[in-house]
């Protein structure tokens, strides 16, 4: 190829070049032109929604505004109260309760709370927070209200023992019935309030004396709300 050839390649080269860019470049036109026009409809339809919206709001501050004077004289003593029905709750559900609110709290001799218990000071708790007064110690505790045997234990009577060897009938210990064979106690043994059963630790069942009714209104009432609130709880 001599060099007449290769400058008429060059141009020929150059000149198809050009032209496929002069061609391409409407369709980017095109293309941008397309997009703007979408973009345009669109914050013309955001805008009118806005004006839309803006009338609607307008439209209730102007009904707002129209409230009457008898409407304006309604006060929020003037409603009537929402009806608030009553239920009764069994005070033994609530001392299982409260004395399952304590399990795991430390042994302590002599010990009254609110951190750590003996096993009078933990009776004493229980039932003094429903206002049922009790002695400070077990052997005391053992004289108040109705005495029960074992086969007419009911949750919530007081349970007594005798733990001690030398001293065979004398109550040294006391817990709280929760039925099924189940009893809380503070537990020197376990050093913690802790759930036994008269079933499976036949020790408790040996040195069982005698139960004490001490809960004389067997209810009281409580709004369903916190009732239900409570039987959820348990």
């Amino acid at each position: 190829m001599n060099r007449g050839e290769v400058v008429r390649s060059v141009l020929l080269g150059s000149m198809l070049f050009m032209t496929a860019c002069s061609q391409h470049t409407p369709k980017v036109e095109k293309k941008v032109t397309v997009k703007s026009v979408e973009t345009s409809s669109n914050l013309v339809t955001k805008l009118h929604n806005i004006a839309y919206e803006v009338k609607e709001h307008r439209d209730v501050v102007v009904l707002k505004e129209t409230v009457t004077e008898e409407e304006e004289s309604l006060t929020v003593a003037t409603l009537p109260a929402p009806e608030e029905s009553w239920v009764p709750l069994k005070i033994e559900d609530e001392i299982e309760w409260n004395a399952k609110e304590l399990l795991g709290r430390k042994y302590v001799w002599g010990a009254t709370g609110p951190v750590n218990y003996d096993c009078s000071g933990f009776t004493q708790k229980i039932y003094g927070d429903l206002g049922i007064k009790l002695p400070r110690v077990s052997r005391n505790q053992a004289e108040k209200g109705d005495l029960i045997y074992f086969e007419e234990l009911q949750k919530g009577d007081l349970v007594f023992f005798a733990t001690k060897k030398r001293h065979p009938n004398r109550v040294t210990h006391v817990g709280i019935y929760l039925g099924n064979g189940n009893f809380i106690h503070a537990s020197s043994g376990a050093k913690k309030v802790v759930i036994g059963n008269f079933n499976r630790q036949s020790f408790y069942k040996r040195k069982f004396l005698w139960g004490r009714r001490v809960i004389q209104d067997k209810s009281h009432f409580a709004s369903s709300s916190n009732a239900e609130s409570f039987e959820s709880a348990i």
